[in-house]
């Protein structure tokens, strides 16, 4: 056979292939909506990851699902998983889908629903993302999950398709999105690419609504297969919106590459102070590593906006951890340090985990009322006995008239013997 009859045998097998699916989707469509109103369910293979009993379902070792929430899972599989089948009930109501609800093998079928028993699992995916763009609402979010719970499926271009539908809801797309994430980490090379350079454009796309490109953006910085490349050139292209969502993007990528490009960031000079303070959050996010934290701390003195230094502060004060504290502690304390920026550093030695003792040296060492005030907030936020003990010697020795006022009126809210007894002195005096 000739390379152009080969061409068209292989154009005519693939429109073969194509016209029986669509004839498949159509099938099943007419027998799940075409007769009137009522509940009718069906129920198909899961994927080898799937597994899970009723409306709670698992997906591989670390995410699952219940009545349709996700969160967090502690990799153990709950008794009894079971592998599937998924079972979708589909209701109607006034000739409309209203309702799209999804199990993992169920007990038994409810009274008043009609089971058309096993179907195809590509066929399944295929009306359900079908179902997903022509719904309204609810129903049009719950058919995506159990689409991409079928086994044997390519999900991706249905999930493209909702994605880049601006007649569909934000919140239909937005999910497309999401799953589309997921699906890039389990596609082979071409299939990854084309759907990361989707995500790309729509991130890109000027015209596009901003919550949408963000979910673009945010999917491409999570993904291990998303082109890095790309979101470090939005990062530094023109468009200041997607310059910004661009470096919260990688700040959410554990990759080395995306941790060298924020340390570059933060300390590019013709940065705007907006996006070197993106950059340094990022820096002290979920991925942070002593390096990071170093050059936060280092750099601190030369940045030149009160925003950035707060930003380092903040950062530092989640991270925790002894060597952060100590540096916190020396800028709450330092003489050459502005009051805000004191103040500030006193409340996130507080997070990072200062002791009592710590923060009443602090207070020792305030130059003035905003310092001491901060570390008496700071005392009450640790909120421990000693605490409670250092706020009360306070209140004794206390000469700034302002200060201790205010103190008195903090304690005297707080229920301890302790507190009525100062306070009792002081009526006595």
């Amino acid at each position: 056979m000739s390379a152009p009859a080969r061409g068209l045998a292989g154009a005519a097998a693939a429109a073969v292939l194509a016209a029986t699916s669509l004839a498949g989707q159509g099938g099943l469509r007419s027998r799940i909506e075409g007769g009137g109103d009522g509940r009718v369910q069906f129920r198909f293979a899961a994927r080898a990851d799937v597994c899970g009993f009723g409306s709670s379902i698992q997906i591989g070792r670390s995410t699952f699902f219940s009545t349709g929430s996700m969160s967090g899972f502690d990799g153990v599989d709950r008794a009894p998983c079971q592998r599937g089948p998924v079972v979708v009930l589909v209701t109607r109501a006034g000739g409309a889908v209203v309702g799209v609800d999804v199990e993992i093998a169920p007990a038994s079928v409810a009274d008043g629903v009609t089971d058309l028993g096993a179907v195809s699992a590509a066929g399944a995916a295929e009306y359900l993302l079908d179902l997903a763009g022509r719904v309204d609402g609810r129903p049009a979010r719950a058919a995506i999950l159990p689409a991409v719970l079928a086994d044997s499926s390519t999900v991706w271009p249905g999930l493209l398709g909702l994605a880049k539908n601006r007649e569909l809801s934000r919140s239909v797309r937005q999910s497309a999105i999401g799953w589309l994430g997921r699906e890039l980490d389990r596609l082979g090379a071409e299939d990854a690419g084309k759907v990361s350079a989707a995500l790309v454009a729509l991130a890109g796309d000027g015209d596009e609504t901003l919550p949408i490109r963000q979910q673009a953006v945010s999917v491409l910085g999570r993904s291990e297969r998303a082109d890095l490349a790309a979101l470090t050139r939005m990062a530094t292209g023109g468009d200041s919106w997607l310059r910004q969502a661009a470096i919260q993007g990688l700040a959410g990528s554990g990759d080395p590459r995306a941790r060298e490009f924020l340390r570059a960031a933060f300390q590019d000079p013709t940065l705007s102070e907006p996006l070197r303070v993106t950059a340094i959050r990022g820096l002290g996010r979920d991925y942070a590593t002593a390096r990071d934290l170093e050059l936060l701390r280092t750099r601190f003195a030369s940045l030149g906006s009160t925003a950035a230094k707060q930003a380092v502060l903040q950062t530092l004060g989640e991270q925790g951890g002894t060597t952060n504290l100590q540096w916190l502690l020396g800028v709450a304390t330092g003489a050459d340090v502005p009051a805000d920026l004191r103040a500030n550093a006193v409340e996130a030695a507080q997070r990072a985990g200062a002791t009592t003792a710590q923060l009443g040296r602090v207070y020792e060492q305030a130059p003035d009322r905003r310092g001491k005030e901060a570390a008496i907030g700071a005392l009450f936020r640790n909120g421990d006995r000693a605490a409670v003990d250092r706020l009360i010697q306070i209140a004794r020795s206390e000469t700034d008239p302002q200060v201790r006022r205010s103190l008195i009126s903090r304690l005297g809210r707080l229920e301890d013997e302790r507190v009525r007894d100062l306070l009792k002195e002081l009526v006595g005096q």
